[in-house]
């Protein structure tokens, strides 16, 4: 397994910037917090009021930086007991993604919201997710509690009906610092092969503008995703995806047919080398992506300005084609995929080799 791609992964590191980092504390009370998402998630208030609320979250969600590392540091420690080369990161919840569901979710307060610290470990097999669970969950003296466990594997909830697998733990902030005291971190654990589902999944929500892991985009692309994730629980002895519980013959024979339709394997390869080209990219620019299905044909334009990618879309739209995929990306975009999943090359090149390989060599 390999982890030293980027600096966002942990691997075998001691985090030494802490000492040397000031670390936010929340400033406005749980009342408050609840009050400002409100605020910001119906858009009710003058633009002054909407900024000072958006103030109050931001605090609140930099407030989660200081248990977000030390929850990431136990769970370091026993991630490497478990596996040398486990790969382990921890990112904090982007702002526009917290407003994004804010305004999606509009009775939401961000103070239910368990993710806004996020440590993410990644190993081979569903045995070590297994041991550093039950590790985490046994540790002596511990003030940072286990809060909850979800089982997106087997148990409670189980598989995720989009397809989304891997175990979650919440842990609730209760160590020294009283400041700190309540907040939630979670932790996502997963295997390699669940880990380049759910890259994948993210690729194709950024590039097609789809938002399949809300379980929303096109039908068909959707269930191919579950199918897939059907074949890797049978892979790793887990319980299948509902909706997917055929045997894996039938399951195979599905999947052959959407992948013939939909090329979902192409398309991944072309956004991977999209990635390549504009991951690094300091460029305040934009894509216009054209996907003609029946060819499998992508071409990329790069556009100097917003204005003009969002021309170019208006255009493509106007063209009424069944048969076209037509869609903006910004490059923005592109680097925070990127930094997201520091191994994304590795992830996505996993999913789609899973892919061939089942097709190639299972197919019914």
């Amino acid at each position: 397994m390999r982890g030293n791609e980027s600096a966002g992964d942990c691997r075998g590191r001691r985090v030494t910037s802490a000492h040397m980092r000031r670390w936010a504390v929340p400033e406005n009370s749980n009342n408050q917090v609840r009050k400002a998402s409100k605020a910001v998630g119906k858009g009710t208030g003058t633009s002054e009021e909407l900024e000072s609320a958006r103030e109050v979250l931001s605090n609140y969600r930099l407030a989660h930086a200081y248990p977000l590392n030390a929850v990431t540091v136990t769970v370091r420690q026993n991630a490497l007991i478990v596996n040398a080369n486990a790969i382990v990161a921890q990112r904090h919840k982007r702002m526009p993604t917290i407003l994004d569901k804010l305004e999606r979710h509009p009775n939401m307060s961000v103070t239910t919201m368990q993710d806004l610290g996020g440590c993410r470990v990644v190993f081979e097999t569903v045995d070590e997710v297994d041991d550093l669970v039950a590790l985490l969950q046994d540790l002596p003296r511990s003030r940072n509690r286990v809060k909850k466990v979800y089982d997106y594997l087997r148990g409670e909830p189980g598989p995720r009906d989009s397809g989304y697998r891997g175990v979650h733990l919440v842990y609730e902030y209760g160590a020294s610092k009283a400041e700190y005291h309540g907040l939630q971190i979670e932790l996502q654990v997963r295997t390699l092969l669940q880990h380049a589902w759910a890259t994948a999944v993210e690729t194709m929500d950024l590039f097609s503008g789809s938002e399949l892991k809300y379980g929303k985009g096109e039908p068909d692309v959707l269930r191919y995703f579950v199918l897939v994730a059907s074949l890797m629980a049978f892979e790793e002895g887990t319980a299948p995806v509902p909706g997917a519980e055929a045997s894996e013959a039938d399951l195979l024979a599905e999947l052959r047919g959407l992948e013939h339709r939909l090329g979902i394997v192409d398309r991944l390869q072309g956004y991977a080398s999209i990635v390549g080209v504009h991951a690094t990219s300091d460029r305040r620019n934009a894509l216009t992506l054209e996907l003609h299905r029946r060819k499998r044909n992508l071409t990329v334009t790069v556009h100097e300005t917003l204005a003009e990618a969002q021309a170019r879309l208006t255009e493509l739209e106007a063209l009424d084609d069944d048969d076209l995929d037509a869609v903006l990306v910004n490059i923005a975009r592109i680097s925070q995929l990127r930094e997201a999943y520091p191994n994304y090359y590795a992830d996505t090149g996993r999913f789609t080799e899973f892919v061939i390989s089942r097709l190639g060599t299972r197919a019914a």
